[in-house]
């Protein structure tokens, strides 16, 4: 936040902040395991909503199935993910996260501290899941 926090704040205001910090985060934490940014949210999807198929998880983070290709190649090689024949359709595949991501838990470790040490009341876990659905709709809607 800036240096004056007793500033009153608009959500969007903060809501800005907020993205910012998180790429700056996220990038850390790309880093230090040895990934892309953008991998991170690939490995998200797959691990939270597991296991799935390239088009889902292309889908999810608004990529071409061509472009997540090669990029799910490079996570299999570094052992991030692995690939299996889809059991519902032997012509698809469906990739599960390996035990690889607690690397990705342990780099968000303190971030998480930082979060757990005030819990917030659940009107406001509420809002922000809400949020983030009306974002997610909105993204999907074109």
């Amino acid at each position: 936040m800036n240096a004056d926090t007793t500033r009153p704040q608009s959500l969007k205001d903060a809501i800005r902040e907020f993205r910012i910090e998180l790429v700056i985060l996220n990038d850390r934490v790309a880093r230090s395991v040895g990934l892309q940014p953008r991998d991170l949210d690939i490995l998200d999807v797959i691990d939270r909503e597991g296991p799935c198929t390239p088009s889902q998880v292309a889908g999810r983070i608004g990529w071409s199935r061509a472009t997540m290709t090669g990029v799910l190649s490079r996570l299999e090689k570094d052992g991030w993910i692995e690939r299996d024949t889809n059991p519902s359709d032997g012509r698809s595949m469906t990739i599960r996260s390996t035990t690889r991501f607690a690397e990705l838990n342990a780099a968000y470790a303190k971030a998480d501290n930082v979060v757990d040490e005030d819990e917030p009341s659940p009107e406001i876990v509420r809002f922000i899941a809400e949020a983030a659905a009306r974002l997610r709709a909105v993204n999907r809607s074109g």
